[in-house]
């Protein structure tokens, strides 16, 4: 029964101590080789030597990249473990039971075919959305962002991405309350396309069945829900090598060895009628609460019309006091280190990491400004501070290469973007005031105070000199809107 406890806990170890070096490592904006192996983020980058890695072991071990190197499985493991001590805690008679589940094919399936059509056409926000890395690095940026941002820029992080990052954590929360592992074999790409190797693996649990009980310790414990009680195998496609059914069983009936066991007694198999029923146990559909779904149901409606008039408040312009027009870019800025626009959009999987080591928050997450299917990528948002030119923590921590490293030579000449002027909403051109704080506030000396022809001063901005940082933008005074903007380039 102990045979295996030593690997089961060194497991836990691993993945505990993986998913708190990439918590710290995304909180920090520090550089971290863990985020960089990542399934999805190292597709983006095509990194085929990650690729390569994973897939050699996950056809030799299983899918232990799944159970052991995934955050969000690891937080899924954790929520399990808060259910345990919860009801431990609450004195009553504890036993954390799962059941065996048939496996749904045609939904994983179909999900995995969906992400991988989405990434082909350039549609990003739901492979963003599903993958489990990106996933959990926008839910710790989101609270990094909120916490170490100061309240007026934390509100500017954006409803959207905040919203986002809580329905995650929701969701991942409440189905690994109830059903263990489900999101990794129903609706995560990742681990769709790791089981297509996993079910050919080398080395996977096998059960013994003339050693085997029939206690069902195995069936209650697995958080996958992939032993099969009527037939006593283990869907190896769907197992995530937890060692969770070793470490229970009373007579080591369950091993993780290469092949398969012979079913050598017939008397320790189940009869026909035995298996029937216990196939019917374990597919027939239970009842459910019609109260509660539609308690969900109601709260679920009302969560998503409070989201949306938080983003009409965030996003309609304020009344105009003295007839200046509105200002929109052309190209919204991405932020520095992008090769191009393109190759930026195509590869960036929207996991928040720049978000959250850029000091000063300037760099966001986006809703409309790439369009719908972009959303949740990171965009600059100058309106209240700029990209401070001694700073690349942003180009530092892009696992998937939609940024590149930076040095701080680099970064200060890196164009971002290029400011333009509408001298209609400028305060020194339309009000006739002694503004100019454009020109002062500007790190490279690229936008001049000039007399303009008709009498009246206003800004010139030099583009040959000027990089797209934003200071302009941040310092201008206009209200409602912006004399200055930055426009993204190409």
């Amino acid at each position: 029964m102990r045979k295996y406890h030593g690997i089961r806990m060194g497991r836990r170890a691993v993945a505990v101590a993986v998913a708190a070096v990439i918590t710290l490592c995304v909180a920090t904006g520090a550089r971290c080789v863990f985020t960089r192996m990542q399934i999805f983020p190292a597709i983006m980058a095509g990194s085929a030597v990650w690729l390569l890695l994973w897939a050699v072991v996950t056809m030799v071990f299983g899918r232990v990249y799944c159970s052991s190197v995934c955050p969000s499985g690891t937080l899924m493991d954790a929520v399990a473990r808060l259910r345990m001590a919860v009801e431990r805690a609450g004195h009553r008679r504890y036993r954390l039971r799962y059941r065996y589940a048939s496996p749904s094919v045609r939904g994983r399936y179909s999900v995995l075919f969906v992400v991988v059509l989405c990434a082909v056409l350039g549609f990003s926000v739901m492979p963003a959305l599903l993958d489990p890395y990106s996933a959990y690095a926008r839910m710790v940026a989101a609270v990094r962002s909120l916490v170490a941002i100061p309240a007026g820029r934390a509100a500017g992080i954006g409803v959207v991405s905040a919203a986002v990052a809580v329905g995650t954590l929701v969701v991942i929360s409440a189905a690994s309350w109830r059903r263990g592992r489900y999101l990794c074999n129903t609706i995560c790409p990742v681990g769709s396309a790791l089981s297509l190797i996993s079910r050919h693996s080398i080395y996977h649990a096998d059960i013994n069945t003339d050693l085997c009980m029939h206690c069902m310790r195995c069936v209650d414990t697995c958080k996958a829900s992939c032993i099969n009680p009527a037939d006593m195998t283990v869907d190896t496609s769907r197992c995530v090598v937890c060692f969770d059914c070793m470490d229970v069983c009373p007579n080591d009936a369950i091993t993780y060895r290469r092949g398969r066991h012979a079913l050598a007694t017939p008397l320790m198999q189940p009869t026909a009628a035995g298996a029937q029923a216990a196939s019917m146990e374990a597919t027939s559909p239970q009842p459910v609460r019609l109260d509660r779904r539609q308690f969900l149901k109601t709260g679920v409606v009302a969560a998503a019309a409070g989201v949306g008039a938080a983003m009409r408040a965030a996003v309609t312009p304020v009344p105009a006091v003295w007839n200046p027009v509105p200002l929109y870019p052309l190209n919204a800025p991405v932020p520095p280190g992008f090769g191009s626009r393109s190759s930026f959009l195509r590869r960036c999987t929207a996991c928040g990491a720049c978000v959250a080591a850029c000091p000063t928050g300037v760099i966001r997450p986006a809703v409309r400004e790439y369009g719908l299917r972009h959303a949740m990528l990171p965009v600059m948002d100058y309106g209240s501070v700029a990209c401070r030119t001694d700073c690349n923590a942003c180009t530092q921590v892009c696992p998937s290469g939609a940024l590149v490293p930076l040095t701080l030579s680099e970064k200060r000449r890196f164009v971002i973007g290029k400011a333009r002027v509408r001298l209609q909403n400028c305060l020194a051109y339309g009000r006739d005031k002694s503004c100019g704080r454009c020109a002062r506030r500007c790190p490279l000396g690229a936008i001049t105070m000039i007399r303009l022809d008709d009498g009246r001063r206003g800004p010139v901005v030099d583009l040959q000199a000027c990089i797209g940082c934003g200071a302009c933008m941040a310092a201008c005074p206009s209200h409602p809107y912006k004399a200055i903007v930055i426009e993204g380039v190409e």
